[in-house]
């Protein structure tokens, strides 16, 4: 029988950084943002914009708070603000993603 080593995730690992990994999921998120656009008009690129402001705005002040760098170049935040403008409908005041 043939040795296997049994190692944590990921298994496949290549120099990719944290910065480059969310700006490809931040291209891959672009084509349902620009068919949210077309269907739903202006609103729903004002909604993605205002949740990804606030997104990264909650996690440069919630770093400073905790006296810790701030990594908002990570782009980290930005995804997590187009996937909660993505869950919210587009009827919905500008406020709410940001909140």
């Amino acid at each position: 029988m043939e040795n296997t080593i049994v190692t944590s995730s990921p298994h496949l690992r290549a120099a990719s950084s944290t910065r480059r990994i969310m700006l490809d999921v931040c291209i891959a998120l672009a084509p349902a943002a620009v068919a949210a656009v077309i269907i739903f008009g202006w609103k729903a690129l004002a909604l993605i914009a205002v949740s990804v402001a606030a997104a990264v705005l909650a996690e440069a002040i919630t770093q400073k708070l905790m006296h810790r760098p701030i990594t908002i170049s990570d782009c980290s935040a930005i995804v997590t603000g187009i996937l909660v403008a993505y869950n919210v409908p587009v009827s919905a005041p500008l406020w709410l993603p940001a909140l």
